[in-house]
């Protein structure tokens, strides 16, 4: 018998803000390469072009401090996409909904309604943070931790959120799966000439 809680889709649904936010959280942990170690989001400049290729609003100058703060909370995000169960994960979660003080609150700031996660006054880098932890909390309430990806390509390691219709994702782009695939094709075709 399995006592854990069963995932159920919510009856909070936040908007396509928090789904926006779920794929920058993968996005974000992605700045750092796995395995290579390689930085993709060095300078202010790149966090500025990542949050504005990312839709986040207000992105007029991000500070040496804003760069350091999401820096910061990727290491985190990275240790819940790679949590051993749903259970580590939910913890992870909360201990950053807590750190950050999430306070949800209505704005029409873009002429629309939606979601923020952070105080008025906050900074940018804690706004975003703040909101990508929002985004995977609310992911994980809504879909469940199966839907955290690690790609299955060989050094490889980016995470995802697996958004398929059944949960049958295994690589973080095209890339990885094509390149997986013909490896594969590879050594059948080795296998089947004997060479």
């Amino acid at each position: 018998h399995n006592s854990r809680p069963r995932s159920v889709r919510s009856q909070v649904n936040f908007t396509h803000y928090s789904d926006q936010c779920m794929q920058s959280a993968a996005d974000l942990v992605n700045t750092f390469g796995h395995p290579s170690g390689t930085e993709y989001m060095g300078t202010a400049e790149l966090a500025k072009d990542f949050l504005v290729d990312h839709g986040f609003s207000e992105v007029d100058e991000v500070r040496e401090s804003d760069l350091a703060e999401l820096h910061r909370v990727r290491g985190r995000l990275e240790a819940v996409f790679y949590a051993p169960d749903e259970a580590e994960a939910a913890r992870l979660l909360n201990d950053l909904l807590r750190e950050y003080d999430v306070r949800p609150h209505l704005t029409a700031h873009d002429g629309h309604w939606h979601f923020h996660y952070a105080s008025e006054d906050a900074t940018l880098g804690r706004r975003v943070a703040t909101d990508v932890v929002m985004g995977l909390a609310a992911l994980i309430a809504d879909y469940g931790f199966d839907r955290f990806g690690i790609c299955a390509a060989d050094n490889c390691g980016d995470v995802f959120v697996d958004m398929s219709r059944n949960k049958s994702r295994r690589y973080c782009n095209d890339v990885c799966s094509s390149r997986t695939n013909v490896a594969a094709h590879r050594r059948r075709t080795r296998a089947g000439t004997g060479s």
